[in-house]
């Protein structure tokens, strides 16, 4: 079994497309999202459409709760000051742009995926899997990650919500985080994905993507997004 897991696409519609179109070329049994698919970028209406066009399972992020219960902030840790200016800035933005049936689905999101298979489970989830917002980063510890794992009792236990794609294995279950497809913060402007395969050993890569960023830098700033945002994408660097 070949999975593809996308993450934290955050209405980045053009890196989207270029990331579907590089699974399809690896022959994968299943593609599924770790969620945090609105937020940020400029299509956040056009990213739902195609994942439903696609039949694309999506677990509910912490910007996908937000913008779908009508919260105020969106649960994330913010760096700065400025950080937590552009957050407020786009979860107002994303509120007032996503239609009201899309809202609706983002409401309905699941908290997690499972897949079972003869030879192992797998649990995808945004943040953690005990919280949507808990972030699970590359640095922690063995101990850490085999409690995590243990805890939701899978082989293989996808995440996202860091932007920062890594991959680690303790005693012998994995714990993927995918990074981001639409807002990179791994220092790299290129789009991420997880490739995980599942045949008695398991296995998982980091794919990088190249797209347009500057299109989609572009059409933030006709919608008067802020800089210090369009020079993420630009960059990949928060």
């Amino acid at each position: 079994m070949r999975l593809a897991v996308i993450s934290d696409i955050h209405g980045n519609l053009e890196a989207l497309k270029k990331v579907l179109a590089d699974i399809e070329k690896r022959e994968v049994d299943t593609v599924c999202c770790a969620g945090d698919i609105v937020g940020y970028g400029p299509f956040p209406n056009e990213v739902i459409q195609l994942l439903q066009g696609r039949n694309i399972p999506s677990v509910m992020g912490n910007y996908d709760d937000t913008i779908g219960n009508s919260r105020m902030v969106c649960g994330c840790d913010y760096e700065d000051e400025e950080a937590a200016l552009i957050g407020a800035f786009s979860v107002r933005w994303t509120a007032e742009n996503v239609t009201a049936e899309n809202k609706l689905y983002l409401k309905q999101l699941p908290f997690g995926i499972d897949m079972g298979t003869e030879n192992a489970g797998i649990r995808i989830v945004h943040g953690s899997p005990r919280k949507l917002n808990e972030y699970l980063h590359e640095n922690l510890s063995d101990k850490e990650v085999n409690s995590i794992l243990m805890e939701c009792t899978a082989d293989v236990l996808v995440c996202g919500h860091t932007h920062i794609p890594f991959i680690r294995s303790v005693g012998g279950k994995l714990l993927v985080n995918a990074g981001s497809v639409g807002k990179p913060k791994h220092g790299d402007p290129r789009a991420t994905y997880a490739l995980i395969e599942i045949n008695g050993k398991n296995t998982a890569e980091i794919i990088f993507v190249e797209y347009d960023a500057a299109s989609t830098a572009k059409a933030m700033a006709e919608r008067g997004m802020p800089e210090a945002l369009i020079d993420i994408i630009r960059t990949g660097k928060s």
